[in-house]
């Protein structure tokens, strides 16, 4: 029997990329899903629908997370439903521009909904929260290492990274697991929207981390949230770059990093 068999899972920015490829796996193991995204949820719910084998329970709603009361509001109403037994979070978005083109705007558009985004739905769904739940928040590989047109995305997934290791540190030992799930560029809606946007330079630094395919890094998600691991780092490039980040001195990545960045500036 699966994991997943019954249990219910909550998944933001469940209309499209990561958080759908999610929802449809886990439908076809059974279990329980509550969506939300500030998307239209309708065709993403019908296509759940036809693979609901086990008769599996769907609901959506509508949220915005950059809106707090919003937030609270709307998973409050859903666990009046059905309580959470894992949330999964995936809503976020690029900054692919370099620091000296982008605006303020801009820069703050990606704090607000990477992060202050991510902080609205763990507060919101911490009152249902309760000994051998579950959370998993979206990182990125852009958690551990700069690269060049990340200011403003890397900020914010340095933050989360920051902010979930200091939670797991007060959830824990409540009994409340944590994972962080930090990928490297995976082929999705929020990627191909950086296509033409984003400078040489940066898809070259993206390139060293390689790509992989979504089923592939959402079954190696899943998978680690079973374990209930803190860290799931999919991807056998991305491995290799978190341990030269652990044990090479940030003088060896740096200078890797200015020769990707040179070399493609070179072009």
């Amino acid at each position: 029997m699966s994991y997943y068999k019954d249990k219910t899972v909550y998944i933001t920015g469940a209309a499209s990329g990561i958080g759908f490829e999610t929802a449809r796996q886990l439908i076809g193991q059974g279990a329980n899903l509550v969506l939300f995204d500030v998307q239209a949820l309708d065709d993403s719910v019908a296509t759940l629908q036809s693979l609901n084998k086990h008769k599996a329970t769907i609901s959506a709603y509508d949220l915005d997370v950059t809106d707090a009361q919003m937030t609270t509001q709307q998973i409050a109403t859903a666990a009046n439903e059905r309580s959470p037994d894992i949330l999964m979070h995936f809503v976020g978005i690029t900054g692919p521009w370099s620091f000296d083109e982008m605006s303020q705007k801009q820069f703050e558009r990606v704090m607000t909904i990477n992060l202050f985004g991510t902080r609205n739905v763990l507060a919101a769904v911490r009152p249902f929260l309760s000994r051998g739940k579950q959370v998993m928040v979206t990182a990125s590989m852009a958690s551990f290492t700069g690269s060049y047109g990340y200011s403003s995305y890397s900020a914010s997934k340095f933050a989360i990274w920051g902010m979930m290791q200091s939670i797991s540190y007060e959830w824990q030992p409540l009994g409340i697991d944590i994972t962080v799930f930090a990928p490297p560029p995976i082929d999705t809606p929020l990627t191909q929207a950086e296509v033409g946007v984003m400078a040489e330079a940066g898809v070259g630094m993206k390139k060293l981390a390689g790509e992989l395919k979504i089923e592939d890094a959402v079954k190696s998600m899943l998978k680690g949230v079973k374990n209930r691991e803190f860290l799931v780092v999919p991807g056998i490039m991305a491995n290799i770059i978190r341990l030269q980040l652990r044990f090479f001195p940030v003088s060896w990545v740096n200078w890797i990093g200015h020769k990707t960045v040179a070399f493609s500036l070179k072009k």
